[in-house]
């Protein structure tokens, strides 16, 4: 029974209401009559007119009141009533039916147990507690979210028996939620359970990082939203955050140095070890000072004397979020540095640019090691088998790119990878073109090509020299006191126009076109020479500078760092390994070393491995029997170690839903989220209450004796 926004849970009570009547019948029983007396003295008299005074009346109306208040709380008390004002059951009727959608976060920014006791196991209990608090009538629905959210069943049900066992079998994840795909599942699971009041009931730490761009604009009108803090005040937490490998793929006995970022998430600065693991080397360590709330950064030096993939880990001493504290990276060591040559050239052409640029990147072929390898292929043999054997790529003389091959080039660059175009034909207009379309509006050429420009087909000795050039980058540094450059001749290049603000232009012609310029893209660098090696096209091949000149241009653009492989728990993790003839024998494993199934493609003698889902940190490894062919290192999103909660009222103000629709509570207060939904308890203050007035009627009742 509801009454002004308070509802009685005890309506049979109401009976008691007669208990009102008992102060009224008590007084009107014991109320002095007039008699007729005969006093002795005047004395006498006078006490019996005090006795019939308006005053003495007023005392006995007085106790009356007192008295049938104290009989109204007392009923109060065990009708107990609860306010419902702001409650998820405000205006039900007996009828009214809730479908109940829980999102159970599980990422691994839950796992942190700074105070002896976790998140997700504080976040467990409040979901059982909501469960609990539902009615027969009502449905419910688990979902835990995760890099893919998943359902205990595909529509809310009333079966909160398996619910209840779901939640307490429901497992943390090393991985990083995807709140926006969990609240779409939510919805639609909503959508299911037409003529209930819809709720969705988030149980989170409510990371800043992870929460802040939720968008709560897809949640329909007609779904309340509660939002359930199981953040601790304990948010101290260091981590590994990033590594970085000068160069990431070096050549047999390069010195490669392992950089290394350790963030600090506390209010105090702290001394830790470092430890490095790689192979089977001896473990190497450094003392790392890590200010309060930033990060510090450390390297490691390494050469490896053989080639082949190897594995390494870095690690410092676990706290109370461990999955954060290691961080794992491979390292592929070759012979010598691999380089893609693309060209679409008659292979026959003796004055086929292909033909000298090959040539000029390794002199000596009969060298076994030291230098660049080069690799000849066509624009159509560029799929990703190419790519990921390749540390630099150069495009000359190339056809119009067919649709997977652009694709694939840019992917590449995207990725962390370096392209050096040089123009030689219409089809790199449309080549470029194909690559700014992939990228969107974010990507622009330095420079915008016009049409050919041949002095060749002028009079005898016409030529366009270089007259202006960037030397302070590396890549022209070492020619700033020669003339060399100044004296190459160009018949073919085309026509430019800049591009404001774009890139970096580091060679001009005499005319003022563009010969070379540099511009990023995404990770990686794409450099554009206005010219080619082919001798129709210049003279350059001929030259003395043209194989230093090369050099220092593959040199410059090959990447001289990178992430070690950024791959994160929860998406896909792929390599690409050398078979060498042992395909029937290959096997999978994960970190733990169980067996895994992977995607397995063919080509040559090397395959593309795809694990289509990680679970956990680690090396994902690829065997033929005891031989170790590949692997591939998964880290934990360095995302998830900052540990910096919203509080209730940011999470609402940023939901940017209206007031009766959004709720919170602190899944920490199990009396909190009871009476989020059933209302606030008044009956033990209509109790306490009741004892006050029963204990004024006494001190009226002596006081007036007297």
């Amino acid at each position: 029974m509801q009454l002004f926004g308070v509802v009685f849970t005890n309506p049979a009570l109401w009976i008691g209401a007669l208990a009102l009547t008992v102060p009224l019948i008590v007084h009107l029983l014991t109320r002095r009559s007039s008699r007729v007396l005969i006093f002795p003295t005047i004395r006498f008299i006078r006490k019996v007119q005090a006795s019939q005074s308006a005053i003495y009346k007023c005392r006995h109306l007085l106790l009356l009141l007192v008295r049938t208040v104290f009989v109204a709380l007392l009923l109060l008390a065990f009708l107990k009533p609860v306010i419902e004002n702001n409650t998820l059951r405000a205006g039900d009727d007996r009828e009214a039916r809730h479908a109940v959608i829980i999102v159970l976060d599980a990422s691994a920014s839950m796992g942190h147990a700074g105070g002896g006791f976790g998140l997700f196991s504080r976040a467990k209990l409040a979901a059982e507690r909501i469960l609990d608090e539902l009615r027969d009538s009502d449905l419910a629905n688990l979902i835990v979210a995760s890099a893919s959210p998943s359902a205990s069943f595909l529509e809310p049900t009333a079966n909160r028996f398996h619910l209840k066992g779901d939640v307490q079998i429901a497992g943390l994840t090393q991985e990083r939620a995807d709140l926006d795909a969990a609240l779409a599942e939510a919805v639609r699971q909503l959508s299911k359970a037409p003529g209930y009041r819809k709720e969705i009931h988030l149980i989170s730490d409510f990371q800043r990082s992870n929460w802040a761009p939720v968008d709560f604009a897809k949640v329909p009108k007609d779904v309340k939203v509660v939002f359930v803090s199981v953040a601790g005040s304990e948010t101290d937490n260091f981590a590994i955050t990033e590594v970085a490998l000068q160069p990431p793929s070096p050549a047999r006995g390069e010195e490669v140095e392992v950089l290394c970022k350790v963030a600090n998430y506390g209010r105090q600065s702290k001394q830790l070890p470092l430890q490095l693991k790689f192979s089977d080397q001896k473990a190497l360590q450094r003392e790392l000072d890590v200010p309060a709330n930033t990060t510090a950064a450390t390297s490691f030096r390494l050469r490896v004397n053989q080639t082949g993939a190897f594995e390494g880990e870095l690690s410092i001493p676990d706290d109370a979020l461990a999955v954060d504290n290691r961080r794992f990276f491979t390292l592929d060591v070759s012979d010598r540095i691999r380089v893609a040559v693309l060209s679409d050239e008659d292979r026959n052409d003796p004055g086929a640019g292909h033909r000298f640029l090959f040539r000029a990147i390794n002199p000596n072929p009969d060298r076994d090691a030291g230098g660049f390898a080069p690799t000849l292929l066509s624009s159509s043999q560029f799929d990703k088998f190419a790519a990921s054997g390749a540390q630099l790529v150069i495009v000359v003389g190339a056809r119009d790119f067919p649709s997977a091959v652009a694709g694939n080039l840019f992917n590449y660059l995207k990725e962390g990878g370096s392209v050096i175009y040089l123009l030689s034909g219409p089809a790199d207009r449309a080549n470029l073109a194909a690559l700014e379309g992939l990228a969107g509006a974010d990507f622009k050429m330095p420079f915008r090509i016009g049409s050919q420009i041949d002095h060749s087909s002028g009079k005898e000795g016409q030529y366009a020299s270089l007259t202006e050039a960037n030397f302070d980058n590396p890549m022209l540094k070492s020619f700033k006191e020669a003339r060399d450059l100044a004296e190459i001749r160009f018949q073919k290049y085309f026509a430019t126009e800049r591009e404001a603000g774009q890139g970096q232009i580091l060679l001009r012609y005499d005319d003022q076109n563009i010969a070379l310029a540099r511009k990023s893209v995404g990770a990686g660098s794409l450099l554009l020479g206005n010219f080619s090696p082919s001798i129709r096209h210049s003279d350059l091949a001929r030259r003395t500078i043209f194989v230093p000149f090369l050099h220092e241009m593959i040199k410059a653009m090959r990447p001289q760092s990178g992430a070690a492989r950024p791959l994160a728990v929860g998406g896909t993790a792929s390599t690409t390994i050398k078979t060498s003839g042992a395909e029937k024998d290959i096997r999978f494993t994960g970190p733990s070393g169980e067996k895994l199934n992977a995607m397995f493609e063919l080509s040559g003698g090397e395959a593309a491995v795809i694990f289509p889902q990680t679970k956990e940190s680690g090396f994902y490894r690829v065997l033929a029997g005891d031989k170790r062919l590949g692997s591939v290192a998964v880290n934990v999103d360095p995302r998830e170690s900052n540990l910096e909660s919203l509080s209730l009222p940011q999470v609402q103000a940023l939901s940017e839903l209206s007031r009766d629709r959004v709720f919170a509570a602190s899944g920490v207060d199990i009396q909190a989220l009871k009476g989020l939904r059933e209302g606030r308890p008044i009956w033990h203050y209509c109790l306490l209450a009741a004892l006050c007035l029963l204990g004024v009627e006494q001190m009226l009742a002596l006081a007036w004796r007297r």
